[in-house]
């Protein structure tokens, strides 16, 4: 296909010739039967929850434990304590 500088041609025949090239698009997605709007759904079954998420929760474990046997205790005491063995 051979390049065509297009500053030559005026702006109205661009706009024209773009909505016809359109027009026979969606009519011929119309008689393939294909749906312009459709958006691929998503396959597989999700847990609902980022890796992330996961890993934060996996961290904050026993959180709630610690914070009962030590009711004036810090994050920074809980992650010692927890790096210890004692959480």
């Amino acid at each position: 296909m051979t390049d065509i500088d297009l500053t030559a041609v005026p702006l109205a025949a661009l706009t024209v010739e773009i909505k016809r090239r359109m027009n026979e698009l969606e009519a011929a997605r119309a008689e393939l039967g294909l749906d312009s709007t459709a958006v691929p759904s998503k396959t597989g079954k999700s847990s609902g929850k980022s890796t992330a998420s996961k890993a934060a929760v996996k961290r904050w474990a026993g959180w709630d434990a610690y914070k009962v046997q030590h009711p004036n205790a810090t994050r920074t005491e809980f992650f010692k304590a927890k790096k210890a063995g004692k959480a």
